[in-house]
């Protein structure tokens, strides 16, 4: 059913009512704007299936409703772009959340896995994906265009069962819960702090406290421009432009107009608040400027790492898990940093739901030395008591 007017919509939303589950799905095109420009919004109970257009709809209210409604588990694949999207439209965030991707990795059937292998694996059905670089925003839609974006939901219901049954079978349930409690922080999906956006441009190590915090005022004000332009920050001002403007401190427009990748028709635009940005940042105190620490990564014990590295290896293999999921080699890092530096390991990410009873707390007796790794019998790696 493809969704064009109030009144479907209403009938539609009012048959979902008493839907306990909601597979959800959202087709947009974002390569030249700030925000998502959202072109369909697929939803199915199991037994209804739409493709809602919001393009053509001034007015979403029944369906954000019962989007909103916390006693209806809604059902993604790879969540976290459609939930940016909703949580936008809705307001506030959309809790319960279920995320196939995440389940499928949990009983291990591979990290990051698509959504048409996923449909086969738990179904056995092949579906196609002809209509990816479909432009979702393009009016009109054909039936094959609408038909594709259903699919995406019309299999989800019965891919949702399929992986909660074998995530009961084996007790891991609790652990898609858990993997998926951050979307239910409004702070997740929060737009960035533009007063930190500076961080981001690369080589401002070489700039001088003065430079580095005219650099934060620009950069600021980009982002709060994009924000308001609903554009790319690169497509006012390139970061590299940026970052040699913090490093000459132009004084006027005839100084901004010779930096190269600086447009004539942008400079109308942002010349002026360019300057003001310079201005706010030149009159600061010196005490006030931008001052970075030093960046001495730890370097952890010779071996320590690998050590733990292989242990994760053996508990995946056990676990039938990705190591990724279980923890990578960044997080294997950083808890060796961790436990170096004598820093709280109860606030360390392998610390955190199920993960610290089958990787953390056995990597930190590990660590402390109250259990060490041997080979058994039969030939295979194991912790024992030290």
């Amino acid at each position: 059913m493809y969704i064009t007017s109030a009144d479907q919509l209403k009938v539609f939303c009012d048959n979902l009512q008493s839907a306990e589950i909601l597979a959800v799905d959202t087709e947009f095109v974002r390569e030249t704007t700030y925000f998502h420009r959202i072109g369909l919004i697929q939803v199915s109970s199991g037994e209804h299936f739409a493709a809602i257009d919001p393009i053509l709809l001034s007015d979403l209210t029944p369906l954000l409703e019962l989007l909103k409604d916390p006693a209806k588990i809604k059902i993604f694949h790879a969540a976290r772009q459609d939930l940016e999207i909703l949580v936008r439209l809705c307001g506030q965030v959309i809790p319960p959340v279920f995320d196939t991707q995440i389940a499928a990795t949990l009983v291990g059937w591979g990290a990051q896995i698509s959504f048409a292998k996923i449909v086969h694996k738990a179904l056995g059905k092949k579906i196609h994906k002809s209509e990816t670089y479909t432009d979702w925003c393009r009016r009109p839609l054909s039936q094959s265009q609408i038909e594709y974006a259903i699919d995406d939901v019309r299999y989800l219901v019965p891919v949702y069962n399929k992986l909660v049954e074998r995530l009961k079978k084996m007790n891991r349930l609790d652990w898609v819960k858990g993997e998926v409690l951050n979307w239910e922080d409004p702070q997740t999906f929060a737009l960035p702090d533009p007063q930190k956006r500076f961080m981001k441009i690369k080589n401002l190590r070489s700039l001088k406290p003065r430079n580095l915090t005219i650099l934060k005022e620009l950069v600021a004000w980009r982002e709060g421009e994009a924000v308001k332009r609903n554009c790319l920050p690169k497509n006012i001002v390139r970061d590299e432009t940026l970052l040699e403007i913090a490093r000459k401190i132009p004084r006027d427009l005839k100084a901004i107009s010779g930096f190269r990748g600086f447009h004539q028709k942008e400079l109308g635009k942002s010349g002026t608040p360019i300057l003001s940005a310079i201005e706010r940042a030149m009159k600061m105190p010196e005490e006030d400027l931008i001052i970075l620490p030093e960046n001495n990564g730890h370097t952890t014990t010779r071996g320590v790492e690998e050590l733990l590295s292989a242990y994760v290896q053996i508990r995946c293999e056990e676990l039938k898990i990705e190591p990724s999921v279980l923890a990578d080699r960044k997080q294997i890092h950083s808890f060796v940093t961790h436990f170096e530096q004598k820093l709280d390991m109860e606030e360390h990410f392998l610390f955190q739901g199920w993960r610290k009873e089958f990787i953390g707390s056995p990597m930190l007796s590990l660590l402390s030395g109250k259990m060490g790794l041997k080979i058994n019998s039969s030939g295979q790696v194991c912790l024992t008591e030290s």
